[in-house]
């Protein structure tokens, strides 16, 4: 294999400053390679973006498909006549951009990559294979990488590309960058959402903030509907839930108050911990009649908590029932989650490449101790699968608590460490499609939806200084869902 030249941020930076680019009304960038250029393009310049998903060549730039295709809708938000900038970080044959070009008839298009032929190129002179800053750090497997600091960088060059330009407030990219947004927040038939984001490869988006829904059966029902209404009002529209929630009370009480007249906007999942085939059905069924629905957004293999663990439910045939399901339509998309061992998570990505989410704990403690951040994260956004985060406050570790739900209303935090929005944030910092939060009622959760309303990321060096914070704390103290 050739070596590839690198190229490093500065140097990109330094190189866009002084190139003369065309004026445009709006930037397009081609999802996910030309993500990042699209929005360093889009600062410089002032200019609206909006980036676009297309899938056609892997990591290795080996075409996927014969031709490429758009994996959402394109809708441009700027008028007909309007001149726009296409941008990519290489041009191989061209065929993506011309597929991109092809849906914006009406509109003056010009080309402009990092490498490779177009009407703009920024490294004419580069005739290698690029290795560009952005990409993914490869890690070892070892429980915790020698270099953290170098590692949570190289993932931060990627929350950029999860984040989508739809919010009316401007977000900032993972190097300090105001991003470019549409000048009117997106809205629905209930008024104004919550920022979304990119859902891997799915082709949608998501809410960056969700409802978890372990906490919704341990509510008075009057509380539960205050709490799902809450979320509705302030803009979310992702809702969690599992069928061991409560004894099913959880999911009976989306089915009250949620699927009867919100099923339309709402983006439901649900999960089983089903350790063979005949229990996965079962709950399935058990779970589409306690919620009112005859689909499911996403269904999950739950809590797996050993590579044996996924080797059993495999081998009993859980997974075969999960991807029927989907394949049948009672469920639109199919993931896993876990939380107390990031090797279980290693083997349910090493055993399939048919699950598109996962759900695992994300928070600023996790680097310091047995880390889904270190050991699992990278290797879903290399196979371009949404990350759910949990367990953003450490399920109460960082506020005293010591066991499940046993945090308490509003404790004092312990010792004085983090503040809720800087436990929020700091995940949210990271590439994650949503943000899942177990709310004790109805105004914690208006906590958390304005704080999301107002986030802007946190840089690698308020990030570090977090994960130092709190690292003096007892892993098992802090993170007990992990022993």
């Amino acid at each position: 294999m050739a070596t590839k030249q690198p190229l490093t941020l500065t140097l990109i930076q330094q190189r866009l400053n002084s190139y003369p680019i065309p004026h445009a009304d709006l930037v397009i960038g081609i999802g996910r390679g030309g993500a990042i250029p699209a929005q360093m393009v889009a600062q410089k310049m002032g200019a609206k973006l909006l980036v676009v998903q297309v899938n056609y060549r892997d990591d290795e730039n080996t075409p996927q498909r014969e031709m490429p295709v758009l994996l959402e809708d394109l809708k441009v938000p700027v008028e007909k006549g309007s001149k726009i900038l296409l941008v990519d970080d290489v041009l191989v044959t061209g065929q993506t951009l011309q597929t991109v070009k092809e849906k914006l008839q009406g509109y003056e298009v010009v080309t402009f990559v990092f490498k490779g032929k177009a009407d703009h190129v920024l490294f004419p002179e580069i005739n290698t294979c690029v290795d560009w800053p952005w990409k993914t750090q490869e890690i070892s497997n070892s429980e915790e990488p020698k270099d953290r600091r170098a590692f949570l960088k190289s993932l931060a060059g990627l929350t950029a590309g999860m984040m989508l330009p739809l919010s009316g407030k401007p977000l900032t990219d993972a190097f300090g960058n105001i991003l470019a947004t549409r000048s009117t927040p997106e809205r629905d038939r209930l008024g104004e959402l919550l920022p979304k984001r990119k859902f891997g490869k799915t082709g949608t988006s998501v809410t960056m903030l969700g409802l978890g829904g372990a906490h919704i059966a341990r509510m008075s029902e009057k509380e539960a509907q205050k709490t799902i209404e809450t979320a509705l009002a302030g803009g979310v529209r992702f809702f969690d839930n599992a069928e061991s929630y409560g004894n099913g009370l959880s999911e009976k009480r989306y089915g009250m108050f949620l699927t009867p007249k919100y099923r339309d906007v709402a983006f439901i999942q649900s999960k089983s911990t089903a350790r063979d085939a005949k229990t996965m059905k079962e709950h399935l069924e058990g779970t589409l009649k306690r919620m009112n629905t005859d689909y499911l957004d996403l269904w999950f293999i739950h809590a797996v908590g050993s590579p044996s663990d996924v080797d059993n439910r495999i081998k009993n045939g859980v997974l075969d029932v999960v991807l029927e399901a989907q394949k049948s339509g009672k469920v639109k998309y199919v993931g896993f989650s876990g939380h107390s061992d990031y090797k279980a998570h290693q083997r349910m990505l090493e055993r399939t490449d048919a699950l598109q989410v996962c759900q695992m704990p994300i928070n600023a403690f996790d680097p310091n101790y047995k880390s889904f951040i270190n050991n699992v994260l990278p290797q879903l956004l290399k196979k371009d699968m949404a990350p759910i985060a949990m367990k953003t406050l450490a399920n109460g570790g960082f506020f005293g608590g010591t066991s499940h739900f046993s945090h308490g209303d509003k404790p004092r935090i312990v010792p004085n460490a983090l503040t809720v929005e800087e436990a929020l944030y700091f995940s949210w910092s990271l590439p994650i499609s949503v943000l899942v939060t177990g709310a004790d009622h109805s105004e914690m959760l208006q906590e958390k939806i304005d704080l999301a309303r107002k986030f802007k990321a946190l840089d690698e060096k308020k990030r570090m200084a977090l994960i130092e914070k709190v690292a003096g704390f007892d892993g098992r103290f802090v993170e007990y869902y992990k022993v």
